[in-house]
């Protein structure tokens, strides 16, 4: 299964195919053992917008080539699932990194560092502020949130869940865009099991 959006980190390939529309998107690596991991990404956009787009695309739905669709009557989500060995999760250069470290403990990392940068650029934020504050505006509101799980947490740059079994970071959209957002080159979990 084709996971070009959770791997490209902040839904990337979704801003750059001109789904310019308000969108969640959230990404989950659960840590299943010393090999194995299950991503799991949920992009969510409003049903009226989905419609509006699907209307534009020829027949074509490019939203959720890979996953499965649910719609509601105010939602379309696009649910993306790959399970595997840590290798086959990493098949992108431009995604996690999930590394057994030894004494049961798996490192999970995402780049951040120049998500902003790569954004910006896709939507041709260097050509025109204007567009960029219109792009951002529609953004208002919305998120990027990445969660690791799969055991005690024992180390992270993350918010840690109460429970202390998983953490969590929510990346705003409209920090993305505009770049006024100041993010660590990576977030990072490290995970006992």
């Amino acid at each position: 299964m084709y996971l070009n959006p959770i791997l490209k980190m902040g839904g990337i390939a979704v801003l750059t195919v001109g789904l310019t529309a308000c969108m969640d998107v959230s990404m989950d690596l659960e840590v299943l053992s010393e090999t194995d991991a299950r991503a799991t990404m949920k992009t969510s956009m409003a049903a009226d917008i989905y419609a509006m787009i699907s209307a534009q695309a020829d027949g074509e739905d490019d939203f959720c080539e890979d996953g499965e669709t649910v719609e509601t009557a105010t939602t379309v989500d696009c649910i993306v699932v790959k399970e595997g060995t840590f290798a086959e999760i990493m098949e992108d250069d431009d995604g996690p990194t999930l590394e057994a470290i030894g004494n049961g403990q798996v490192r999970v990392s995402f780049p951040t560092g120049e998500l902003s940068d790569q954004v910006s650029e896709g939507l041709g934020g260097d050509d025109d502020p204007e567009m960029m504050a219109m792009i951002a505006s529609m953004f208002e509101g919305n998120a990027i949130s990445m969660t690791i799980s799969g055991g005690q947490i024992v180390d992270t740059n993350m918010e840690v869940a109460e429970d202390g079994m998983s953490a969590r970071y929510d990346i705003p959209f409209v920090g993305i865009i505009t770049g006024d957002l100041d993010l660590p080159e990576e977030l990072y979990a490290i995970v006992q099991k």
